[in-house]
Order: C-alpha cells, then sequence, then structure tokens
C-alpha cells in the first residue's frame, strides 16, 4: 500500500487526504471483485491533464475468470478508449452501459462510479467490467442479416421488373405490385390459387384495385407505414393467408409484395384436433364423476360397518379412488397431455387431511415444490403413491404424539424428478417392513413397473420415504 500511495503522490494532484480515502477504499476492491464477478479498476487523473487517467489500483475476481492476463496497475488511459471514465470526471454522475476496448483488444461494458471528496469534488473513478464480446457478435450479426435482407429485396424486385421467373419450388403464392399500384410479377403457384378460389388471376400491369378481393389493397396501405401486414381471410369454403411486405430501396418505397398461402387445410385440422380435446376432456369429466360416485357408495357402505378394522379398509380405497379421480379432474379442466404436479400435490395432501384428521392430534403439513409438469400417462401413478406414503404417516408415523409435520419435497434434476415425503414422527425399523401389505405393495409395484424409478426408505428425525423416477 505504500507503493500505491508513493505512485499518487507522483503521477496525481490529489492531496494526502484524497490520496487516504483512496487508499481505504482500494483496500476493499477485492471484496467486491468477488461479488460482482467483474475486474474492478481505480483511476486517478494524470497530474496536469484532463484527458489522461492512470490506472491506481486493481482487483481480479477469484470467482470467474479475468479478462485481464497481466496487470494494468500504472498503465494510462485515454478518452477514446474508454469516455466513460472521462465523462464520470467531468460531470461527477455515475456511468453505466457504456463500451471500452481494452488493451488486449476486449470490448467490455463499463460501470462507472465517480469518487468524490469532502468538497464534492472528482478524486478517481471506480470501474466494474464485464466482457460482452459475445453481445457484440450477435449484433454484428444481426445487422450483417438486416443488410442481407435489404440487399435479397432489391433483387427479388429486380428480377420482378426484369420479368423473369421466380424459382417455382416457392410454395406460397407470390405477387409483385410496383410504387404506382400496378401488378409487376405473379408467380404459377399464386395464379393456381386465384382458380383454386374461383377468382381471375391478376394480369401484368393492371391495377391492385382491379382484383375483387378488396382485402389486398388495404393490407398495402397498412403496409406502406408498418413494413408488415398479415390477415387471415375466408374466401368461399377456403382460408387463405395473406402477408404484404413492403419493399423499399434506399429508403425509397418501390412496391409491395403479397404472400398467399391456402390454410384451409391446416385450419380444418385444427378445428378437429380442438373437438377431439373437448371430447378428451368431456371423458375426463365423466370418468371423475363416476369414480366420485364409487367414493360416494363406498363411503355410504362404511358408515355401516361396525369393525374399524372394515372401515379402515374402506376409508384407504375411498382415498385411492378419489386420489385417481383428482387427476381426471385435473385434466378434465386443463391439458390434456400434461398435469401440473405441485397443484396435484397439493390437492392430495388436502384430501388427505380433510378425510384422515383427528380431533386429538395436531398434524400439519408443508409442500415444497417447485411449478413442474408431468405427463398424464404417470400422473394417476404418482398421485396412488403419495396417497398411500401419506395414508401411512399419518396412521403410523406418530403414536401417541399429539403435535406431528409431515412434508412433501419436490425436485426436478435434468430429466428426473425426485419426490420425498418426510414426518417427524416415532420412525421405523427397516428390516421389520412389512413388504406384504397392500400399502407397501402398491408403492413397490407403481414405482417399479409404471414409473421406472427406485424408493429409499431412510429415518431422519422420523421416517423419510423418496422415491426417483425419468421424467424428461
Amino acid at each position: 500500500m505504500h507503493l500505491l500511495q508513493k505512485m499518487y503522490f507522483e503521477k496525481t494532484d490529489l492531496s494526502p487526504s484524497d490520496i487516504q480515502q483512496l487508499v481505504h477504499i482500494a483496500s476493499h476492491m477485492q471484496y467486491m471483485a468477488d461479488l460482482y464477478g467483474s475486474d474492478i479498476f481505480l483511476d486517478c487523473l494524470v497530474k496536469g491533464r484532463m484527458d489522461q487517467a492512470m490506472v491506481v489500483a486493481e482487483a481480479k475476481p477469484n470467482t470467474t475468470r479475468s479478462l485481464y492476463s497481466e496487470s494494468l496497475l500504472g498503465q494510462i488511459i485515454i478518452e477514446d478508449n474508454e469516455p466513460g471514465v472521462f465523462h464520470a470526471f467531468r460531470t461527477g454522475k455515475y456511468v453505466t452501459g457504456t463500451r471500452a476496448i481494452t488493451n488486449e483488444r476486449v470490448t467490455v461494458e463499463q460501470r462507472v462510479l465517480p469518487i468524490t471528496n469532502s468538497h464534492k469534488k472528482v478524486i478517481g473513478t471506480l470501474i466494474l467490467e464485464q466482457d460482452i464480446s459475445k453481445q457484440i457478435i450477435q449484433e454484428q450479426d444481426v445487422q450483417w442479416l438486416r443488410t442481407t435482407a435489404e440487399q435479397l429485396s432489391e433483387t427479388l424486385w429486380e428480377v420482378a421488373v426484369a420479368e423473369t421467373n421466380l424459382p417455382t419450388l416457392i410454395d406460397e403464392g407470390v405477387i409483385l405490385c410496383n410504387g404506382d399500384g400496378l401488378f409487376a410479377y405473379v408467380n404459377p403457384t399464386a395464379q393456381v390459387l386465384f382458380r383454386k378460389w374461383g377468382y381471375p388471376s391478376p394480369v401484368i400491369g393492371t391495377p391492385l384495385a382491379s382484383l375483387s378481393i378488396e382485402v389486398f389493397h388495404q393490407l398495402m396501405l397498412q403496409a406502406k407505414d408498418s413494413g408488415v401486414m398479415s390477415q387471415e381471410i375466408k374466401v368461399g369454403e377456403h382460408t387463405i393467408f395473406i402477408k404484404a411486405i413492403c419493399i423499399k430501396r434506399n429508403d425509397q418505397y418501390k412496391g409491395v409484395m403479397f404472400l398467399l398461402q391456402d390454410v384451409t387445410e391446416l385450419r380444418r385440422k385444427e378445428k378437429q384436433l380442438m373437438i377431439k380435446s373437448a371430447v378428451i376432456k368431456e371423458i375426463h369429466h365423466r370418468v371423475k364423476n363416476n369414480l366420485q360416485t364409487i367414493s360416494s357408495l363406498l363411503r355410504l357402505q362404511m358408515r355401516r360397518i361396525d369393525c374399524e378394522q372394515s372401515r379402515e379398509a374402506f376409508r384407504d380405497s375411498i382415498n385411492r379412488i378419489s386420489s385417481i379421480a383428482l387427476v381426471y379432474e385435473t385434466l378434465s379442466h386443463g391439458d390434456i397431455e400434461y398435469v401440473e404436479l405441485h397443484v396435484l400435490i397439493e390437492r392430495i395432501v388436502s384430501m388427505i387431511v380433510h378425510t384422515m384428521s383427528h380431533p386429538d392430534k395436531n398434524i400439519r403439513f408443508k409442500v415444497i415444490s417447485e411449478p413442474s409438469v408431468l405427463p398424464s400417462e404417470k400422473a394417476t401413478a404418482v398421485t396412488l403413491i403419495l396417497n398411500e406414503l401419506i395414508q401411512n404417516a399419518f396412521k403410523h408415523a406418530f403414536g401417541k404424539q399429539v403435535f406431528g409435520m409431515i412434508e412433501v419435497q419436490m425436485k426436478r434434476q435434468s430429466d428426473r424428478l425426485t419426490i420425498t415425503v418426510r414426518d417427524n414422527g416415532c420412525g421405523f425399523n427397516p428390516e421389520k417392513l412389512t413388504k406384504h401389505s397392500l400399502g407397501t405393495k402398491i408403492v413397490a409395484t407403481l414405482i417399479k413397473e409404471e414409473l421406472g424409478g427406485e424408493i429409499c426408505y431412510a429415518i431422519d428425525r422420523g421416517t423419510c420415504i423418496t422415491f426417483t423416477f425419468p421424467c424428461p
């Protein structure tokens, strides 16, 4: 730090108190570099100069790769390379988003914070730099594409004016009108489409207004203002998609290009899919209603039974049926292919709490689940597994405990889902796990056969059961 102070004295007009202030700031720069993952520099104006600055302190991040292979301490900075730094010196204002070029020819984005003394004088600037070379390349690519598109439009126009044939491989119909609103080119596809729709094909040299379909003239006027306009219209039994593209050369309006596409078959298939989707949703809704009816019948039967063991078997069966009904209810109201898993978990927990809560116990639930979708063919299996695991926790985990907690957690890792059911109950002996019980058999079979996954039992201040399965 003594060498740093000496450099200040020799190369700057700073007072000893200003230097002491900057030395204090420099001592914290490494923390800032690691926190922001950026190279950080402290610059001061060279003695007697307003167009040159010098790097008097630097910090390279330990949390990411530095942009510089060598030290820049003592290097002279000029305004042409780093305009934001000198703007901060002159105005005393924070500067962000400015770009600079390093001596190693790397384009960086700078954030420049002016440092003032007690007299409000700018005595230095703190600079954070991040590499934006990839962003520059992307911007250059976009500019190249824009230039190429303009050149393509000019070439297309010149081809049309010369009345040569455009490639017949283009699926869309192409019509070109010049700046006077006269047809300059009509490709074979467009001619076929007009005949198919029952209208005469546009004739080269005739005005656009001669077309019986008025929407072309409207789109041309709108394209002049906005550049591109599109509209879908019905012509008899046909559905036509029309796109109007304004063509300019050297910012001068040269005409408009129409792209035509007959989307009748596409819309027909979309309508069929919508009808099928509605039918499938209605089927899901009716299956849900039938399952709820079965649950209600079993619930009526359960009330007529005095044997507690039989009542418990009925209650378990009702919960299993209700769990499946939840899946079909979700599919009947949303996507027919995917189910929102976190919503499903919360509804299962709510259902079991409602059916199995005991007035003498205070069992709380916690669901930790990020938004994730589950294919509908796996939803029923996951729902039944969760139903069995939560029911078991309710029945066996707490014994004489008055207070308890059951937690359901879901995590997605790449193409696999991991679901954990954990309680803070009395735990169990894994060696005495009853593999012949119906609930355990259901869980093991569904995880292995339906999901292709595996299950793990553990004791962690209670019972912790985790199952994981592939779910791209």
